[in-house]
């Protein structure tokens, strides 16, 4: 990864976030009608929620906002070679938990990861410390700085998975799935991205989010990079979920980022967004199971781009499927598979529940971002840009 270093200029003054705007001029979405509007599972946007959001709504899309300076531009160059020139996914597994897992302390998810272990492909696992340390050795201080300013460890882990195959390349799987298939039958040679569509908005026929639990990827992936780019710059400017809904302008659709805001920070909708910005599409475009296609000439793919489907309740279990191939990929939330539980104290049990658990970073404040989620207020002002070549 080259790196090139874009001084500030001279006279240039600070650069408020949206959320700043907006709570200058008493224009924030916390009312109770508000926030009740805007996290309808009908459907929520400013069109529908004008009475109750009406300054909200009349200025979201609206607001100008400057353009923060870009302090730094990453070039990342994939790799020329490969151990197999037929395949564009390296046959590598990658597993991260926040220390070592042991069939005495983890009974149930240490089977869980066997099913990885023996796949036939080689395997990695990293720990906290691993995880960092990898972070720190391959990227620039402005990642691993992000990355210690987030406070939840699931979030931390799904930033970790995007660097580590942008690098690496091979399949991401969360710890408490099953592996179904055999690799080499799901992840052919041609297959450069593979990863499920996620449920968030399936009432509403609007699936923007990509389930970043099962993430298959070619090295040097350009959809990773942009993801990186974005969580990156979002969390070293300590964006709320206001800041996020400017985002997804124009007409954004707001029960998204409101009933679902901490799939946004480092999860499965920013994700989603990142890929759709690759692709030059709509930010909130719908994912479907299947190929991806785009028709943006500037942009290469390397390979195809393989949505899987996700249904919550197929055969008793929640299971992801490649429909063109008819074939069962992997499995979680399996009965009994959560070993958090299985913990001497108090203290251990709560400490398994906030490396692992979104939930811990929702305060007491009506907006996302506000309470829990980072270390300090102290806003970066500043880009990054992560660009493949």
């Amino acid at each position: 990864m080259r790196e090139k270093v874009l001084v500030r200029p001279e006279g240039h003054i600070a650069t408020p976030n949206l959320y700043d705007k907006f709570h200058a001029n008493n224009c924030l979405p916390s009312s109770p009608k508000c926030t009740d509007c805007l996290r309808d599972w009908r459907g929520a946007t400013c069109h529908t929620c004008k009475a109750e959001c009406g300054c909200y709504c009349k200025n979201l899309c609206k607001t100008n906002l400057e353009k923060k300076h870009v302090s730094k531009i990453f070039y990342v160059t994939p790799p020329t070679y490969s151990r197999d020139s037929s395949r564009l996914v390296p046959k590598i597994v990658h597993q991260t938990w926040f220390e070592p897992v042991d069939r005495e302390k983890y009974p149930n998810m240490s089977r869980l990861i066997e099913s990885w272990r023996q796949s036939g492909w080689e395997y990695r696992f990293y720990d906290d410390n691993a995880a960092s340390s990898f972070i720190a050795t391959h990227f620039p201080h402005e990642v691993l700085e992000a990355y210690k300013a987030i406070t939840p460890g699931a979030f931390k882990a799904d930033l970790f998975r995007y660097c580590v195959l942008l690098i690496n390349g091979g399949i991401y799987a969360d710890m408490d799935i099953l592996l179904e298939s055999n690799l080499d039958a799901v992840i052919s040679g041609d297959v450069g991205f593979m990863s499920p569509v996620d449920e968030p908005g399936a009432r509403i026929s609007h699936r923007h989010c990509i389930w970043n639990g099962l993430l298959a990827t070619a090295p040097g992936h350009p959809f990773l990079a942009k993801t990186i780019e974005v969580v990156v710059n979002s969390i070293r400017n300590r964006f709320t979920g206001v800041d996020y809904d400017g985002m997804l302008c124009p007409d954004p659709q707001l029960m998204m980022s409101h009933k679902f805001d901490t799939l946004f920070t480092t999860g499965p909708c920013i994700l989603g967004y990142a890929i759709n910005k690759v692709l030059g599409n709509h930010p909130q475009k719908q994912f479907d199971a299947g190929d991806v296609e785009h028709d943006n000439a500037r942009v290469i793919i390397p390979g195809r781009s393989i949505i899987l489907n996700q249904n919550k309740n197929d055969m008793g279990a929640h299971r992801f499927t490649w429909l063109d191939k008819n074939l069962l990929v992997a499995a979680t939330d399996l009965p009994d598979n959560d070993d958090r539980q299985n913990c001497s104290n108090e203290e251990e049990c709560k400490e398994k529940k906030e490396h692992t658990h979104y939930s811990v970073v929702r305060g007491r404040h009506d907006i996302y971002g506000l309470e829990k989620l980072y270390t300090d207020n102290k806003k970066a002002d500043e880009n990054i840009e992560i660009i493949v070549r």
